[in-house]
């Protein structure tokens, strides 16, 4: 879902060059930036909605009540709920395609959460949370890492192209991967960089999300709250809001 974002060869035309003044988009550009942007985060909003709903779903169908002693699953418990409540705080007060993806993030890492919780406390061993993909986290889970090798094989150096390691470098889904791999831009999850974020009179334009600087954005370096069990916490003090708006140039 939410693949093959437009925006990304058009954004390469607006990119500074070493040595050469910043590109500037044409107010056509600006305009159809904008009018898309509202198309996807319509789009976000109606998919995250329907995913913090379901997860209130399955929370109130699995409600727990656990002993002060049960340490492990309590903290997992009140996580997850921490986490569901963050999602649809977001889902309300979303600003940009970030904070929905965010929204979903969280609403699924609380399911997760919620099931390690009923597992450990049936004494069963919890599944293995999901790993996100980096460059959209809306992506399906990152494959799992092939089974270390051994013997022989298990000693020799591994020769890694530079494109190998590009593709090591970040948590990739299977086709983001794969694009990094023949030297394609993977599918990237856009946000709207602030007006005056990159200048005096930059408009305001589509980036990847993970390039808006981490002073506006708490979702840049944690795939929107997927590698950060902090950003529930964040979220319900209200810190997500104050870093939505760039300061005036």
């Amino acid at each position: 879902m939410f693949r093959r974002w437009w925006f990304v060869k058009l954004l390469r035309g607006a990119e500074p060059q070493p040595g050469r003044p910043r590109g500037r988009l044409s107010r056509e550009q600006q305009e159809l930036v904008l009018r898309e942007w509202e198309v996807l985060r319509d789009r976000l909003a109606a998919y995250a909605g329907e995913r913090v709903t379901t997860a209130g779903e399955l929370f109130r169908a699995a409600e727990l009540q656990l002993p002060p002693e049960e340490d492990g699953p309590r903290r997992d418990y009140l996580w997850a709920l921490e986490a569901y409540e963050a999602s649809g705080r977001l889902l309300d007060e979303a600003a940009d395609l970030p904070d929905l993806a965010a929204a979903v993030v969280l609403a699924e890492r609380a399911v997760e959460r919620l099931a390690a919780a009923h597992a450990a406390h049936a004494g069963a061993r919890p599944h293995p949370p999901a790993l996100r993909c980096f460059y959209n986290p809306l992506h399906p889970p990152v494959p799992a890492a092939p089974a270390p090798r051994t013997g022989k094989k298990a000693r020799q150096r591994p020769h890694h192209s530079a494109r190998e390691a590009a593709a090591d470098r970040r948590p990739a889904c299977h086709d983001c991967r794969k694009a990094i791999l023949a030297g394609q831009q993977p599918d990237i999850l856009p946000a709207l960089l602030p007006a005056g974020a990159t200048g005096r009179r930059s408009p305001r334009v589509l980036v990847p999300y993970f390039a808006v600087p981490q002073q506006w954005s708490p979702w840049s370096a944690t795939a929107c709250g997927a590698y950060d069990d902090t950003a529930p916490a964040l979220v319900l003090r209200g810190e997500h809001r104050r870093r939505t708006t760039a300061p005036s140039p």
